[in-house]
């Protein structure tokens, strides 16, 4: 099959995220189909010419072809504050408005004329403008989350008042949005049946498939390591849902789990950690804020539990994935372990209220045998359930019931 497969990143490095998802479903996908690669750079995530030269030449080992486009509101700080200033009157959500690129377009439209595609795989709810660009191609939308759902979370914590007010407003318009663009599309892709209860709700007529997230079982293993009385969070500090749980974590729940375990220690993993994180840190020598780094792994490792104490979001979390697959004894809230088919008190734990968090940590913390039972729970699951080689597979199936010209015809009539 030929798929013309439209990213709102550039997905490299495959580190956590939407990242970590759009690489591996781009490699699997490219084992056996021929994939043109549209996708925006992300000028936090590649910094320099070099790691963008990298990207393309890793991107271009797997696809036929690659064009990269810039993403206007993060070309400048100007255009951020000119985007968001749009966003406050604009009358559709801020990712479509992000999204909006006459070279992208232009760019589609051409491997258009050029190529007789069987599929366009429009990787986010923001690209859905660029559907009416190939009205007769069957058409596959990728839900990451139920944005509308994230923003809704998110609009409850943020500290602001207007801030509680535009992110209220954006989970008004992308409700509305993902209401009325995604039964225009052949098939919808969903994180998780969580996440597919809550689009039919929305938009009883669409169609959808779960094809959820995966693990890289070979390359997130459990490695030999002495363990610290520690715990550890992964994920980048520019995604507010990620900034959120550190805060929750320092703020509601550190000085008790010191109180409990003298010795322990927090390593907070990810790019652009906030300067209240690294405040705190700077006061409080058992808080160890890295910042990025190449690998996690060796982090993971060495830290005796893996916490999750996420409260915004939507979809299946990828770093529990990571975690799973690591062997790892996990305490999550039940938004950060959402979609993910895991089992309280066998292969993670899960705390919705700051004391049970806290209890739970603790009692990990202290019993190396309850952490190795979990641990191993974990593993089995992320083999059995979430590799990425048979996800690929998933979405292979997905493409090729797509690819029935009576499944499309069928949308048509109904005048989408």
């Amino acid at each position: 099959m030929k798929i013309l497969f439209l990213s709102q990143i550039v997905p490299y490095p495959p580190h956590g995220g939407v990242l970590q998802r759009g690489y591996n479903i781009v490699r699997e996908i490219a084992k056996e189909h021929e994939v043109h690669l549209l996708a925006y750079i992300h000028p936090e995530i590649l910094t320099d010419q070099t790691m963008i030269d990298e990207s393309r030449r890793v991107l271009e080992g797997m696809c036929t072809s690659v064009h990269y486009f810039d993403l206007w509101p993060k070309k400048s700080k100007l255009h951020k504050l000119l985007a968001l200033s749009i966003g406050t009157v604009y009358p559709g959500p801020f990712s479509a408005l992000a999204h909006t690129s006459a070279a992208y377009r232009k760019c589609m439209q051409k491997l258009l004329t050029e190529h007789d595609f069987d599929v366009v795989h429009y990787d986010t709810i923001g690209l859905a403008r660029y559907l009416k660009y190939a009205p007769k191609v069957p058409s596959v939308l990728t839900h990451h989350n139920i944005e509308s759902n994230l923003m809704e979370r998110r609009s409850k914590v943020e500290r602001t008042a207007f801030g509680r007010w535009y992110v209220a407003r954006q989970a008004r318009l992308l409700r509305d949005y993902e209401a009325s663009q995604s039964p225009k599309f052949d098939v919808n892709v969903m994180m998780s049946s969580t996440d597919e209860k809550d689009l039919l709700a929305m938009a009883p007529a669409v169609r959808t498939a779960i094809v959820p997230n995966g693990v890289d079982i070979e390359y997130f293993k459990p490695l030999e390591a002495v363990v610290e009385p520690a715990i550890i969070y992964t994920g980048g500090m520019n995604m507010f849902a990620n900034e959120d749980a550190v805060m929750y974590m320092l703020r509601d729940m550190w000085s008790e789990i010191k109180a409990a375990v003298p010795d322990v220690k927090f390593y907070v993993i990810g790019q652009d950690p906030t300067r209240e994180i690294l405040d705190i840190a700077k006061q409080d020598a058992s808080v160890i804020v890295t910042g990025f780094v190449d690998d996690i792994r060796p982090y993971v490792a060495k830290s005796a539990v893996y916490v999750v104490p996420i409260r915004v979001g939507g979809g299946t979390r990828l770093k529990v994935l990571d975690a799973l697959a690591q062997g790892k004894a996990i305490v999550s809230t039940s938004v950060g372990c959402e979609g993910i088919e895991v089992t309280n008190g066998l292969d993670i734990c899960i705390e919705n209220d700051s004391k049970g968090f806290i209890r739970r940590t603790v009692e990990l913390l202290k019993s190396r045998d309850r952490r190795e039972e979990l641990g191993k729970s974990a593993r089995r699951l992320a083999v059995e359930r979430y590799s990425w080689a048979g996800i690929g597979q998933v979405l292979d199936g997905v493409y090729e019931e797509v690819g029935k010209r009576d499944m499309h015809s069928a949308r048509g009539e109904q005048g989408s």
